[in-house]
């Protein structure tokens, strides 16, 4: 059993950043959109939506580079409205420029593109820079999942998925284990700070969303 001391000496001391953000407050958060895209900053949740205007976007990040995936634990929970006709990111990200399905530039993430799933990594070399897409299948991001990254290693859980039913609704529980781990060990992240990203965009006209209920976040790398 873990003493109320050993957790506080593991975030005082060995960890050199820690955060747990669950969005009761925003405002070391920056948000951008394009066209008919929105971003709706709730209790407890980030909604990203594109609204119903096609190619149209919208994108938080951290206004300051304080993650770096080579040393830490990276956790989010969130939901994805769909994965038809669009293309999304959520993870590590070296600038706040948009990104894009075959981004070169230091990352760690889940992306959604054509309808498919993938951990997506990129090296940033400056002389020989790469992308490593691993696909992801049996995966269901339409659903509330709990995503963790580890350098180059990423897995999810599910959680308890809730249904309507008659007047209230339904919970049905599944095995709440994670996923074997998803390894990108050919082109990995750089040794750096990196932004935390999360970004969506429409290739039709139909709203898709994706909503956030926190990011968690330890870097053990000493100072």
């Amino acid at each position: 059993m873990v003493s109320r001391e050993d957790v506080l000496n593991l975030l005082a001391v060995d960890f050199r950043r820690f955060l747990y953000d669950n969005f009761q407050t925003t405002e070391t958060i920056d948000d951008s959109v394009i066209q008919t895209g929105a971003v709706n900053k709730w209790l407890s949740e980030i909604e990203l939506t594109t609204g119903i205007q096609e190619a149209s976007t919208a994108k938080i990040h951290y206004n300051y580079a304080a993650f770096n995936p080579w040393y830490s634990q990276l956790f989010f929970k969130a939901r994805l409205s769909s994965i038809e006709n669009v293309f999304a990111f959520i993870g590590f990200k070296e600038t706040t420029d948009n990104p894009t399905h075959d981004m070169t530039e230091s990352h760690a993430g889940l992306m959604i593109y054509n309808g498919h799933v993938y951990f997506s990594t990129g090296n940033g070399d400056d002389t020989n820079p790469n992308q490593q897409l691993t696909e992801i299948t049996g995966m269901d991001p339409t659903n509330v999942l709990l995503y963790r990254i580890i350098f180059d290693k990423f897995a999810y859980r599910p959680t308890p998925l809730i249904y309507p039913y008659f007047d209230g609704i339904r919970v049905v529980k599944t095995e709440r284990l994670w996923s074997n781990d998803y390894q990108n060990g050919t082109y990995t992240p750089s040794n750096k700070d990196h932004y935390f990203m999360a970004y969506i965009s429409n290739d039709t006209g139909v709203e898709k969303n994706m909503k956030i209920n926190f990011v968690l976040y330890g870097e053990e790398y000493p100072d």
